[in-house]
């Protein structure tokens, strides 16, 4: 885990697969483990910070397997900073203290498998790691980065017998490495271990988002780390940070089976979490998608923390085959949002209404934002309770600063579901593009250079909805225009009519409100044309293709 001081260091369906693997890596082509649904577990560090031992973790484990978390499919225990203290013999292999470590780390990872669940490792991509820099609960250790000893150390983990290993970016980062090269070389080095032991491991890359991992990572590990620490050690957590974390691993481009966006570790049951708080962070974790590995002490949780991180329709829409991750399709009012999350099967959907505001409201859940005809029945999650079935939507009040988990069911609309890539104009060969990554509410859509940047990502939801930035921004007709020459710019999102698009099978993207087709200004091909919206005709300017 990161130390940073105060800063601690996510035909329709088959495309959506095929695009998500094909643009980083096939499957066979990735050195290390695959697996098919988010990883599940429990990590020492928000308990232990670097103060662990075999003790420790056996505690947890047996506690695992008491608790029915085993059972409801936390499976990794993962043994985080402070295991080692960058000791090594004269051939430069890992040595760790046998007093904390009786019998060394095949001890352990033996202990781990007898009980039925999976073991995990920590180490840093540089010289130095997290320990080094940030001490927290042992002195600082200098050597406790991998950087150097890359094939060494693989091949010790996957002799001991681990089965995931997360790589910290401390050392990395002070020694300014680039992390896509760097990561590629732990990633190799992975696949030679796996090539002489047989033994694959799921690499989990955590470089906070520092160098856009959601671009790289899904073609050299299982998930990456989006965003900074979620807690600093010592503080409670708060839900301005999940909310962050949440915001922060929005890239549902770069989600899908055996690739996860990973906003980090669980802070559901530590102390100064109210059980609201902890039904609020899963179900957003949820909705994303998201890596679930618990970060309490599970041997001295209460039941409420019990209850809800084994609650398992909580876990099906979490570990639900698609891997997508949930999108905002709704924002009536500022700080009320839908998020929507496509489900297996037709017509499912798990939605999230999530209230920031200050005081307790009505969200209004559209069903053709879901994608959805306008009938579908309506189940609350955490209160296990349908709610019946509804005509056009539902609305629920939910209270300030907490959210509303629900499943929907109905029927798939035509056409609908969401579908993520770039743009591309077929007669310019250019991208759909915000100019200079801006996100400046107004700032017009144009041509340029396809590049896969984050400026060129566009998420297609259920709601008819094309959104950028992980959601944050949708493209959108100037003003509500309805008259030719009427500007496309992006625009916080709001669910209102001119944010609304029809992406056709002729190739043609037509507003929803103004019945205008997306256009590029006068036929233009070269870098900076802006786009508009202009009557619908038969020209090449106006037919897109979304890959």
């Amino acid at each position: 885990m990161a130390r940073r001081g105060g800063i601690r260091g996510a035909a329709i369906l088959a495309a959506v697969s095929t695009l998500l693997l094909g643009q980083a890596a096939t499957a066979a082509e990735t050195p290390t483990a695959v697996v098919a649904a988010p990883p599940m577990g429990w990590a020492s560090w928000n308990s232990y910070a670097a103060a662990i031992n075999a003790a420790a973790i056996k505690t947890q484990v047996d506690a695992i397997v008491s608790s029915g978390l085993k059972d409801a499919g936390y499976q990794y225990v993962d043994i985080d900073e402070g295991w080692w203290q960058g000791t090594r013999d004269s051939s430069g292999n890992i040595t760790v203290d046998q007093n904390d470590w009786p019998g060394g780390m095949k001890s352990i990872v033996d202990y781990i498998h007898g009980k039925g669940l999976k073991a995990g490792i920590y180490t840093d991509a540089g010289r130095d790691g997290c320990g080094y820099y940030f001490p927290t609960g042992r002195p600082a250790a200098p050597g406790t980065g991998s950087e150097g000893h890359y094939d060494q150390d693989f091949l010790q983990f996957s002799q001991w017998g681990f089965d995931i290993v997360k790589v910290d970016w401390c050392g990395g980062d002070h020694e300014r490495l680039d992390a896509r090269s760097t990561y590629q070389a732990i990633s190799d080095s992975i696949g030679r271990a796996t090539a002489r032991t047989g033994r694959p491991m799921v690499l989990s890359v955590c470089d906070w988002g520092r160098q856009s991992p959601w671009n790289w990572a899904p073609g050299m590990s299982t998930m990456w780390r989006d965003t900074d620490d979620l807690i600093i050690w010592g503080q409670a957590p708060s839900m301005d940070h999940v909310l962050a974390n949440f915001d922060g691993s929005m890239h549902p481009e770069a989600q899908g089976p055996g690739h996860y966006n990973d906003p980090d570790m669980l802070v559901v049951g530590l102390p100064g979490f109210t059980p609201a708080q902890n039904r609020t962070h899963l179900s957003l974790w949820a909705v994303s998608g998201a890596p679930l590995v618990a970060g309490n002490d599970i041997a001295t949780m209460n039941a409420d923390t019990r209850a809800v991180l084994t609650n398992r329709e909580v876990i099906a829409i979490d570990q639900d085959p698609l891997s997508r991750q949930g999108v905002k399709v709704a924002e009536d009012q500022a700080g009320r949002q839908v998020y929507s999350k496509v489900l297996a099967g037709n017509g499912r959907r798990a939605v999230v209404a999530l209230n920031r505001t200050d005081t307790a409201g009505p969200v209004t859940i559209r069903f053709a934002d879901l994608g959805l005809a306008d009938t579908a029945a309506v189940r609350d999650v955490w209160g296990a309770t349908d709610r019946g079935s509804m005509t056009t939507s539902y609305t629920v009040t939910v209270p300030a600063h907490e959210a509303v988990l629900l499943t929907v069911a109905g029927t798939d609309e035509p056409g609908t579901g969401t579908r993520v890539g770039r743009i591309v104009g077929k007669q310019s060969n250019r991208c759909l593009d915000i100019d200079n990554s801006s996100t400046t509410n107004g700032t017009q859509a144009q041509l340029w250079d396809c590049n896969g940047q984050d400026n060129q990502r566009w998420t297609y939801t259920a709601g008819k909805q094309l959104t950028i930035y992980g959601g944050t921004k949708c493209l959108d007709a100037m003003n509500a225009g309805t008259t030719p020459g009427t500007p496309v710019v992006i625009w916080d999102c709001n669910g209102q009519g001119n944010q609304q698009w029809n992406v056709n099978s002729d190739g043609t993207i037509r507003g929803v409100q103004s019945g205008l087709c997306v256009d590029a200004n006068q036929a233009g091909t070269a870098n900076g044309t802006k786009i508009i919206l202009w009557s619908c005709g038969t020209g090449d300017n106006q037919l897109w293709s979304l890959l």
